[in-house]
C-alpha cells in the first residue's frame, strides 16, 4: 500500500512538472490578432504590432529560457544574411574568431528577442539552438534561420492591481512575435 501511495504521489509531481514547465511553457503569453500580452508575474507587458517581420540570419548563438519572469523565452544572436554574404565574399572563414572577417561581423550581430506564437514554433527554435550548438562543438556547418512574424512595440508594463506602469524602467529592446521558423544550412545560402 505504501509503495502504491508513493507511486501515485510521484506521478502527480511529474504530471505537475510536465504541465508547468513543458506543456504550458507559453501559457503566460497571449496572442490575439495585433496584440500580444506577456505576464511576467511582477507586471503585465502589452505589445502592439509595428509591422511584418521576415528575415534570415546566420546564427552566432542563442538560448532558451524556461523562466516565466522573462518577456521573451528565446534569444538568438544572428547576422542578417545579406551582411553575412557580403563578408563571406571577402572572408569565407569569417565565422571563425581568428579570421580578419570576424571583426567585420561582430558589430553587425544582433540580439533577437523572440516570442514564439505557439508551442510548435518554440520547439523549432529550441531545435535550431540545439543544432547550432552541436555543429559549433563539432566544427560542423553553420546554421541559418529564416524567421517570419511581426515586430512588436511595448505599449505598457503594468503592475497587476495597481495603477503603475514600469515600461520606462525596462531595458529598451526590440521584440518579435515569431509565427514560423525554418532552419537552413548556411553553406547553401552563402555559396
Amino acid at each position: 500500500m505504501k509503495a502504491v501511495l508513493i507511486i501515485i504521489i510521484g506521478s502527480l509531481v511529474i504530471f505537475g512538472f510536465y504541465n508547468y514547465f513543458i506543456k504550458d511553457s507559453l501559457k503566460h503569453i497571449n496572442v490575439e490578432n495585433d496584440s500580444v500580452t506577456v505576464d511576467v508575474e511582477d507586471y503585465l507587458v502589452k505589445f502592439s504590432v509595428l509591422g511584418e517581420f521576415r528575415e534570415t540570419y546566420m546564427l552566432f548563438g542563442g538560448e532558451y529560457f524556461n523562466d516565466k519572469k522573462l518577456i521573451s523565452p528565446i534569444i538568438l544572436n544572428g547576422l542578417i544574411l545579406v551582411d553575412a554574404k557580403d563578408i563571406y565574399t571577402r572572408y569565407p572563414d569569417f565565422h571563425r574568431c581568428t579570421s580578419p572577417g570576424a571583426e567585420l561581423a561582430k558589430p553587425k550581430v544582433k540580439d533577437l528577442n523572440l516570442i514564439p506564437a505557439d508551442e510548435s514554433v518554440l520547439n523549432e527554435l529550441k531545435m535550431t539552438i540545439e543544432e547550432y550548438e552541436n555543429n559549433f562543438e563539432n566544427k560542423g556547418d553553420r546554421v541559418c534561420v529564416s524567421l517570419t512574424g511581426k515586430t512588436l512595440d511595448i505599449q505598457s508594463a503594468e503592475v497587476p492591481g495597481q495603477n503603475i506602469d514600469v515600461k520606462e524602467h525596462l531595458q529598451s529592446r526590440t521584440f518579435h512575435l515569431i509565427n514560423s521558423s525554418e532552419r537552413i544550412n548556411c553553406k547553401s545560402l552563402l555559396d
